[in-house]
Formats: structure tokens, C-alpha cells, sequence
């Protein structure tokens, strides 16, 4: 205790208090000069992204908006108007063609082999790739909207 009360008379105590006051605040003031420095790289980063978009629309036009809305267009058709236009005609023929795949096991040891099938039903058939065209074309189009929003607002 003796120490300590004599470290501080003499102001050796309050200089390394001090030292390190000093130290944390020129600490504190070179981290935001640093978070100041990438923000202003970041706003310069995003103003060159979209310049760049701009300039490829510019260059390109949007010229796959038909092409864009007619599949969809098509892929709706085939969803919610087919099952309901054949709803009514049960006895129409289709071949649905499946494969059943086996083997390839130990990296090709054992060769893959493929059987194709072929069933015939009547009525409407559904295809999974045609579900799976819909679920891409939504998520393309609000990806498309997210990314057209997100280049407007950085603006």
C-alpha cells in the first residue's frame, strides 16, 4: 500500500494511467478513421456497381422482358389452365417415360446402369419439370425485382 501511495505522489502512477488513456483514445481514433475510410469505399464501390448496371442496360436494352413474360406466361398455362381444360377429357392417352438408375457404387467399380420405363395413363399429366420451370421463373422474377430495387435505392 506503501508502494502504491508513494507511486502516486511522485505521479508516476497517474503518467502510466495517463500513457494509457492516451494510447486507447489514439487507438480508438485510427479505428474510426479506418471505419470511415471503407465506408467511403464502400459508397464508391456501390456508385461504380451502379454505373456499370446502368451502362449494360443502356448497352443491351431489356430485350428479354417478352421472352421473360412469355414463359411465365407458359408455365402458368401449363399449371393452372391445362389440368383444368383436360379436367374433362379423362380418356386422353399420354406416355409417361421414366428412368430408374441403379448401381455406380465404389467410384465406378460398378457400372451405372439405367432401365427407362414406359407407363401409359389416361387423362393429364403433370410433369415434375414443369412445377420445377414455375418455382424458377417466381424466384427469377423477385430476384429481378430485389436486385432492380436494391441498384435504384443505392443510388
Amino acid at each position: 500500500m506503501d508502494i502504491v501511495k508513494e507511486l502516486w505522489d511522485n505521479g508516476v502512477l497517474g503518467g502510466m494511467f495517463s500513457t494509457l488513456i492516451t494510447c486507447f483514445g489514439q487507438l480508438s481514433a485510427m479505428n474510426s478513421q479506418k471505419f470511415s475510410a471503407v465506408v467511403d469505399v464502400l459508397k464508391a464501390t456501390q456508385n461504380n456497381d451502379a454505373i456499370v448496371h446502368d451502362t449494360a442496360f443502356q448497352r443491351s436494352g431489356d430485350g428479354g422482358v417478352f421472352i421473360r413474360r412469355t414463359m411465365l406466361f407458359m408455365g402458368f398455362f401449363m399449371l393452372g389452365v391445362c389440368p383444368l381444360i383436360f379436367a374433362f377429357w379423362q380418356d386422353i392417352p399420354i406416355a409417361v417415360e421414366s428412368a430408374i438408375q441403379s448401381g455406380g457404387w465404389f467410384w465406378g467399380l460398378f457400372p451405372e446402369r439405367e432401365k427407362l420405363a414406359i407407363a401409359y395413363v389416361n387423362g393429364f399429366y403433370l410433369s415434375e419439370i414443369w412445377k420445377d420451370l414455375m418455382a424458377n421463373l417466381i424466384s427469377a422474377y423477385i430476384g429481378a425485382g430485389i436486385a432492380r430495387r436494391a441498384f435504384s435505392l443505392g443510388k
